[in-house]
């Protein structure tokens, strides 16, 4: 078959069948991560569940007639010598993505508190995943731990049906991409931003631990004053460098990477990054980086109960670092000991640390 020949064949069948006009846009998109998996789930997304059966019928057909063969993956691609034909057909099928931002302002007003997530997520995660997990392993796990199965269903479906976001899978790798411009991305990342900026701040234990820290920094201050004085005699440190080497509070600032508000302490010689957030994924807690940490949410994560699950092939690993996780006037969990994290966790109302 020439390339004058394969154009006119594609053509052909898609003006007669819309839906073959959108599974070749979606092997078009994929870019040989069109697993029947992969296309039969953005199908029946944009085009129904209902569709599933006829969408792999469809397929069957295209591969009969030589429009679409299969990889070397189990992957639906164009037959060899053809890719730049298929390429230019394809493309004139698409239609332009739906705004990104829009969509996550529409989420904000309603209160759709999944939706935000999974966008979080998505912008958070290069398609890659990390060591041990597949990008839509982890997303999946902890929008199912965040709000349920059902949940995370809907809203995949409901971000592929907006023509925001694409399945793919080859092989074992399977990943959500966003099917966005850069600079729409970009766009999205800075309003999520603002909007976890505001909610956390004003949520009241940041108002609190701000105010607790000061407290415990003074404390260590005035704790030190004959040590102070003797140090200040025999080096040329001022009285605020010495104050500052006692007890030190950065403040809290948002971390544009985790969209979390974060702090660093020091205190009588010791160390402790705070995180405040109001939820705390697996993908957060496995790839934070400083130590030690502790992370005050609203509530204990559901997976609390498998660390070492949810550090499968991490580094460093989980023995390697000193993690806690705390929830106000509840309970905290740690794997470290530290009298400066003692100290916060007390200030926080809570009485029982467990270890994990």
């Amino acid at each position: 078959m020439t390339p004058e020949e394969y154009r006119n064949l594609v053509l052909s069948i898609a003006e007669r069948n819309e839906d073959v006009e959108v599974l070749l846009k979606l092997v078009y998109l994929l870019e040989g991560c069109s697993s029947e998996e992969a296309l039969t789930k953005n199908f029946t997304a944009l085009r129904g569940k209902e569709r599933e059966k006829e969408c792999k019928e469809l397929l069957k057909s295209l591969r009969r007639k030589r429009v679409l063969i299969i990889g070397p993956y189990d992957e639906y691609i164009c037959p060899a010598g053809h890719e730049k034909v298929f390429a230019d057909t394809a493309a004139s099928f698409l239609q332009g993505p739906h705004d990104l931002s829009k969509y996550i302002e529409k989420a904000v007003k309603e209160g759709n508190e999944a939706a935000i997530k999974m966008i979080e997520l998505l912008l958070k995660m290069s398609i890659q995943g990390i060591t041990g997990f597949t990008q839509y392993e982890i997303i999946k796990n902890d929008m199912c731990d965040m709000f349920s199965p059902s949940v995370f269903r809907s809203v995949e479906e409901e971000v592929i049906r907006e023509n925001l976001c694409i399945y793919g899978k080859k092989r074992r790798r399977e990943f959500l991409g966003l099917y966005q411009s850069e600079g729409k991305i970009e766009a999205a990342k800075e309003r999520v931003r603002a909007w976890r900026a505001e909610k956390l701040a004003a949520m009241p234990v940041t108002k609190m631990l701000e105010e607790w820290i000061g407290e415990l920094v003074e404390e260590a201050k005035r704790g030190t004053e004959e040590r102070r004085a003797g140090l200040a005699e025999w080096t040329k440190f001022t009285q605020e460098e010495i104050d500052a080497i006692e007890g030190h509070f950065s403040g809290f600032a948002m971390d544009d990477g985790f969209l979390f508000l974060t702090g660093d302490m020091y205190v009588r010689r010791e160390t402790l990054h705070l995180v405040v957030t109001d939820s705390l994924s697996r993908y957060d807690v496995r790839e934070w980086r400083d130590q030690p940490v502790v992370f005050v949410t609203e509530e204990i994560p559901s997976w609390i109960g498998k660390m070492e699950a949810v550090f499968t092939g991490a580094y460093p690993e989980l023995s390697k670092r000193k993690v806690s996780i705390a929830v106000p006037n509840k309970v905290a969990y740690s794997n470290f000991k530290q009298k400066l994290l003692y100290d916060v966790i007390d200030r926080l109302g809570i009485s029982e640390v467990l270890e994990f």
